[in-house]
């Protein structure tokens, strides 16, 4: 009866009957393989390699915002929140359910039947106001004179419904026809039930425990109940985990000859571990994403974790963009609404990678300060929606108009330390300088904000016992290691700003040169210089503020030094740090070509410090001050010692001067 009931003709062809291999597949039910397990949805998904490529992928699909995006003028658009599927889809489907437990219910259906239905309740008006996921074995497609007309849903209880074609959302994955998937689990089922065959035949092991498949022998006669009771014993003794490897004790002559084959002759192990490779094939799952690291390495790893975006996420993250697009937008809707997944998040690399990529960006014109810093998580700033666009990338024909007014007539604005009038100078080294402060800044913050986590939750587990030379000698190894820390986060920026600062160089001696091998380690010195003199002060004024507070007040003192350092740090580090950086790899640029000599160059109003040492001319490998030497000026408040020799700017805090060649 139940097979009279689902019978029907197949959709691309009206005269030909579905087989009992797809009425099964249809159906749910199961299918056994040639290894003798029957391979179901249920049991496939005690397989812990389905069940992990299954959890990945609809965990993934499920995690990632699925927004709903109005196209604007030209090529722009914007999010959408006002219409009806944005909630939907982004918040609560329904009474029951949220976005990401409803996504994550669809995307586990494609995986595991190759489709997914979604029922679309609507309000009066006619738009969807909720979503509900429906079983896929559930459901069975109709037709009417040959072609679909209608859905027949299954519930629970017994009761057949009907929806009609548009009050379904189906996305489906792989599949021979117009209409339905196919099932991975189906097309896998050989795999997945060699690997239900070796998990049972582990299990069956070491419940027997006993050897199976060995024999008791004797050159005596014994009777059936005589085998039967020596049968019985054996097992009652050595048979199950809790008996196993006992002494055996055998008597009159029984010996125990083994016959099966053990382990080690299998190779169990290496056939389980290549049925995992086998399914994850199935569903293109990179291993590492299901805990098999035999593959990844320190290097490969983050590729690897991009690769699973692009080549595994990807595909099932178009079919539900594009089946949302068909079945839940209108046909006047999807001239101005689409459906998309965000996957940035993603994607990020690490932060030397992301840095370069958001320096690129910015000097090419096609981000913003402020769309970096929303790529990074980080609120606007003043002026920070500006576009720069770099004028050897400017057509020709705009070049007059670009040198009158600093911008081109499509109104893109250049950065002022490339524009034409400044291109190739100290002034324009200065800019460039000053354009990746707040970089800097930023950069300063979070190594600030990781020193006081971790360095404030030691000191609540070592100060609040009243262990001050526990803590010491803790702060002296954690200031040990901080610097690489330092590096991590600040030479990336710095690279950054020294390859264009390697430009203007060249350009000011007319020029062409590029941030090479030898800058760059000459760079990363530089930033390991920087790193050691920031952890060096840092490590001697916390190790003063505990030894001179009082008893218990060590760690208020500790806060209140950090809170500080939060506020005022990070802009020196930055207007210190981009100043020496630009300086000095200027003067190493002009040392590899020969320069002989360099000029100290002020830009604006100074102090009489700077004053003073504009325009000295010293050789590029002197020094324009002495270290631990006295320097005052006429009009200065007071000496300057420098702790070392000055051979580039800053001679001081908050000194932004620069250098020029000498002649």
């Amino acid at each position: 009866m139940l097979v009279d009931l689902f019978k029907r003709r197949s959709l691309e062809d009206p005269e030909t009957d579905l087989t009992a291999t797809e009425l099964a597949s249809w159906l749910g039910a199961t299918y056994t393989p040639s290894s003798g397990e029957s391979v179901s949805i249920t049991t496939a998904m005690r397989t812990s390699a389905v069940f992990a490529c299954v959890r990945v992928i609809a965990e993934s699909v499920a995690s990632l915002p699925l927004i709903v995006y109005q196209r604007m003028g030209g090529r722009g658009k914007r999010r959408a929140p006002e219409h009806p599927l944005y909630e939907l889809l982004h918040g609560i489907p329904n009474p029951h359910m949220t976005a990401v437990e409803l996504r994550e219910n669809l995307a586990g259906h494609v995986c595991l039947w190759g489709i997914a239905y979604c029922e679309k309740v609507y309000d009066g008006a006619g738009r969807i106001r909720e979503l509900w996921p429906l079983r896929p074995d559930r459901m069975v497609l109709r037709q009417e004179d040959g072609k679909p007309s209608w859905w027949q849903y299954t519930m629970s209880s017994g009761e057949a419904i009907a929806l009609s074609m548009d009050r379904v959302w189906r996305t489906r994955g792989i599949g021979i026809d117009r209409y339905t998937g196919s099932s991975v689990i189906s097309q896998a089922r050989e795999a997945i039930g060699t690997a239900l065959a070796t998990e049972k035949y582990g299990g069956l092991f070491f419940a027997n425990a006993a050897h199976p498949g060995g024999v008791l022998q004797t050159d005596k006669k014994l009777n059936q109940a005589a085998a039967t009771n020596l049968k019985a014993s054996w097992e009652a003794a050595h048979k199950g985990m809790d008996y196993a490897h006992r002494i055996a004790v055998l008597e009159e002559g029984v010996q125990w000859q083994q016959v099966g084959m053990q382990h080690d002759d299998a190779q169990f192990l290496e056939t389980r571990n290549f049925q995992v490779v086998e399914i994850a094939r199935m569903f293109r799952m990179p291993l590492h994403m299901i805990g098999d690291l035999t593959r990844a390495t320190f290097s490969n790893i983050e590729h690897q974790g991009i690769e699973f975006v692009t080549l595994t996420l990807a595909p099932w993250l178009t079919r539900f963009e594009q089946s949302a697009r068909r079945d839940l937008l209108s046909e006047s809707e999807r001239k101005s609404y689409f459906v998309e997944h965000l996957v940035d998040g993603l994607l990020r690399g690490d932060i030397q990678s992301r840095y370069q990529a958001y320096a690129t960006g910015r000097q090419n014109g096609w981000l913003s300060a402020n769309d970096i810093r929303e790529l990074e998580n980080m609120n606007p700033v003043d002026g920070g929606d500006i576009y720069l666009v770099p004028l050897n990338m400017v057509p020709a024909d705009d070049i007059g108009s670009i040198r009158s007014n600093g911008a081109t007539p499509e109104g893109r604005v250049l950065l002022p330390e490339i524009r034409s009038d400044a291109s190739g100078s100290a002034e324009s080294r200065r800019r460039i300088a000053e354009s990746y402060r707040r970089l800097v800044a930023q950069a300063t913050e979070r190594i600030l904000k990781r020193e006081e986590a971790d360095i404030m939750r030691r000191a609540e587990k070592l100060l609040r016992a009243g262990d001050v030379a526990g803590f010491l000698t803790w702060l002296e190894e954690f200031y040990r290691d901080h610097p690489a820390f330092y590096e991590q986060y600040m030479l990336p920026v710095l690279e950054s700003l020294a390859e264009l600062i390697t430009a203007d160089a060249y350009g000011e001696l007319g020029m062409e040169g590029t941030f090479n091998e030898a800058l760059d380690a000459f760079v990363r010195e530089f930033t390991a210089t920087a790193a050691a003199k920031y952890c060096y002060s840092n490590h001697g004024q916390l190790r003063e503020v505990v030894r001179e507070a009082e008893t218990g007040e060590e760690l208020a003192a500790l806060q209140a030094r950090f809170d500080e350092w939060i506020e005022k740090t990070p802009d020196k580090q930055a207007m210190r740090q981009t100043v020496r950086c630009q300086n000095a790899v200027t003067r190493e640029v002009w040392i590899g070509v020969g320069i002989s000599k360099l000029r100290w160059v002020t830009h604006g109003e100074n102090c009489p410090y700077c004053n003073a040492l504009s325009g000295k001319v010293v050789g590029i490998n002197s020094w324009f001050l002495d270290g631990d030497v006295d320097f005052e000026p006429e009009g200065a408040d007071g000496p300057i010692r420098p702790s070392y020799n000055i051979g580039h700017a800053p001679a001081h805090d908050g000194c932004d001067c620069g250098i020029a060649p000498g002649g």
